[in-house]
């Protein structure tokens, strides 16, 4: 085989996106599509409770929205991860579009701030270089509504001075009308989570029962998932159909001997990082133990 090089047409990358979340090196990317996987009490909501505290510690989440009709019984898991009681929603068939205006306000919200944080440095600049007779009429009255007389500085309402950061988790909610009706729309906004708000975005975790088999969850959000918690079941077959539909870089060893590691603990999970930030974190068993397989310990990116 001969190759020739032209460089005349090489692909240029785009910046980094406006709302990009920067997590640390051993944290799992944001925005996030995550599904966790297990049986009935088998410790998905108690992982994503502790993930979602995690996230939320490190200011990588604002705030947090919850989907279930399981709420009152389990309101000391969601306490973990401090999901306040106005932002927990019943599984109706038209609950995401609440969760989107939700979003889109939480944007609008942010524009609105940074329109009023240059506002207000404006009329700081007046107050300081002019008498108030001078200042022009239009600009006195909008100074006025809002309030800048009164106030010594413009603050964000949320701990760091960012657009928000929001996340959804959707839990025992399998045979609701929020799963079982495509007008409820959750496939099309797992698919377009990161854009949704003029690209502010969203994550997403959805805790399930099944992962692929009939009822579980559609093939287009599986396709779309960045990350899946995989918890003990006993069907084989859906554990190695996980694999199969994955395409993972590792052998069907390594895979065995990872999945039978992970679930010797009780009540532990396997992740898969559909994305991850360094080959060699693309496996982990619960979040804070690294899973190196042979076949990727070579492959090792974080110091590149």
């Amino acid at each position: 085989m001969k190759v020739k090089k032209l460089n005349k047409y090489k692909t240029e990358l785009p910046a980094k996106g406006a709302f990009t979340i920067d997590t640390e090196d051993d944290f799992i990317k944001l925005h996030t599509l995550c599904i966790a996987s297990g049986k009935r009490g088998g410790g998905k909501s108690v992982a994503i409770a502790n993930l979602v505290k995690k996230a939320k510690e490190k200011g990588y989440y604002d705030r947090v929205y919850l989907i279930t009709p399981t709420y009152n019984s389990n309101k000391m898991i969601w306490d973990i991860a401090d999901i306040q009681e106005q932002d927990v929603y019943e599984p109706t068939f038209d609950v995401l579009k609440t969760i989107v205006k939700n979003v889109e306000a939480e944007k609008q919200e942010w524009d609105d701030y940074l329109y009023k944080k240059e506002l207000f440095k404006k009329y700081k600049k007046d107050i300081a270089n002019k008498p108030v007779y001078q200042i022009k009429g239009d600009d006195l009255v909008e100074y006025l509504e809002h309030g800048f007389l009164d106030t010594q500085k413009i603050e964000w309402k949320y701990k760091n001075e960012v657009p928000p950061r929001l996340a959804v988790i959707i839990d025992d909610c399998m045979g609701t009308d929020l799963m079982a009706r495509r007008t409820a729309g959750l496939t099309n906004l797992c698919i377009r989570h990161r854009h949704i708000a003029d690209g502010l975005g969203i994550s997403i975790f959805m805790l399930v029962q099944s992962y692929c088999a009939n009822g579980g969850v559609a093939r287009p959000i599986r396709e779309n998932t960045t990350h899946l918690l995989l918890f003990k079941i006993n069907d084989e077959k859906q554990i190695a159909k996980v694999k199969e539909e994955s395409d993972l870089p590792i052998t069907d060893e390594e895979w065995d001997a990872m999945t039978n590691y992970a679930h010797s603990v009780p009540y532990n999970f396997l992740l898969l990082d559909f994305s991850p930030k360094c080959e060699t974190k693309r496996f982990r068993s619960g979040m804070d133990e690294l899973i190196i397989p042979d076949s990727l310990k070579d492959k090792c990116s974080c110091k590149k």
